[in-house]
């Protein structure tokens, strides 16, 4: 008995993330039949998760062998070519892919923050989150300005020539890791808000858990939040180090990797606004989702960086001046929107907006547990 009684508690402080001393078993998901097509049960999630997962793997070899271009990739690619430059997944990249996960998680798990909450789920569940967005963007920032750039420690210009096997590595890990997400909202949901259709590939690809735990940290705020917009961002850098290790370093990715950089150092002060947006509280922790932070985002999101490494594009300082400058006035005018929205939730509609009260629209809704 007690051995079971280890077991279980274990499971619990692992898969579903039970607050300690919590030991009873999980509630299996509710199955929702649902009416669709074949077209959306079957056509849509196989077709398109065949051709991301394809996708993801031939931007960075068009980039990197075909100067970026598609025509002259389809014209001149044969069966030799292509799997000699296909990326493949190495033991170096895995090495920084894990490396940098585990990193994050202990970031996200250790530096101090409050705990703040998200609206009211379907089921009528709060998720918690962990406030230290800010502080963990210094530290990992911090760390790269420190060991990169300033002691020449770590050569971060490494990443360009990995780049590509890191993709390919992100895929062979986030495939298996969508069909354990899938498993464990099946057998061990963290919430009452899991249910599954009856369609087993449109499950996997929409993701059963609205918001699953691991080891006790919110997978969504792990992974799309930490490992892949502080990802996004030190990508950029590294990318731009990589063009200065070979000579140069160019007025185009400049600009290009101070405005992401500046983007998303807004993200992460804004963070707690992202946690009531669609990415959050309706998408569910499927394919769609947890494949897209893992693999779509370094592989489309940091193209053109990539792309820039090898063909730098410089221009004159005020043509570089205003284009940053337009760059900037663009991230201002997303924050406010942000803020003016973040701002209406927060007081219920009691504040004013471009100097007037916002009109609120009232809606009636009923959780899934009747309340």
């Amino acid at each position: 008995m007690a051995e079971e009684r280890i077991v279980s508690t274990f499971m619990h402080r692992v898969l579903v993330g039970s607050p300690k001393g919590h030991t009873s078993a999980p509630m299996r998901p509710k199955t929702v039949p649902e009416k669709m097509s074949i077209i959306r049960s079957h056509v849509y999630p196989y077709s398109i998760t065949l051709a991301s997962f394809l996708a993801s793997l031939l931007l960075p070899m068009i980039a990197l062998n075909y100067d970026g271009s598609l025509t002259n990739f389809i014209s001149t690619i044969d069966a030799a070519s292509f799997w000699e430059n296909l990326p493949k997944p190495s033991y170096e990249a895995a090495a920084v892919f894990f490396g940098w996960a585990i990193f994050q998680g202990l970031l996200l798990e250790l530096v101090p923050g409050k705990t703040i909450y998200g609206p009211i789920t379907p089921a009528g569940e709060r998720p918690s989150y962990v406030d230290n967005g800010i502080p963990c963007w210094l530290i990992t920032h911090g760390l790269w300005l420190f060991l990169g750039p300033i002691t020449g420690l770590v050569p971060f210009g490494r990443l360009y020539d990995m780049w590509g096997s890191v993709i390919a590595t992100g895929n062979v890990f986030a495939l298996p890791f969508c069909l354990f997400l899938y498993w464990k909202g099946r057998t061990f949901p963290s919430s009452r808000d899991a249910y599954v259709s009856g369609f087993r590939m449109f499950d996997f690809f929409q993701g059963v858990e609205l918001h699953p735990r691991l080891f006790g940290l919110n997978v969504k705020q792990l992974l799309n939040c930490r490992v892949s917009m502080n990802g996004w961002s030190l990508a950029f850098l590294c990318m731009a180090q990589a063009q200065f290790d070979r000579g140069t370093l160019s007025s185009g990715i400049i600009v290009s990797s101070a405005l992401l950089v500046a983007y998303l150092f807004k993200f992460f002060w804004w963070e707690a606004g992202y946690f009531a947006s669609i990415d959050i509280i309706h998408d569910r922790c499927g394919y769609y989702i947890m494949w897209g932070v893992l693999c779509f985002v370094p592989s489309v999101y940091c193209a053109p960086a990539y792309f820039l490494v090898e063909h730098p594009t410089n221009w004159s300082v005020p043509t570089a001046v205003a284009l940053f400058s337009v760059g900037i006035g663009s991230l201002v005018c997303n924050y406010v929107a942000d803020l003016q929205r973040q701002s209406f939730r927060s007081t219920h509609g009691e504040c004013k907006i471009w100097g007037r009260k916002p009109k609120m629209i009232t809606a009636k809704y009923t959780t899934t547990d009747g309340k």
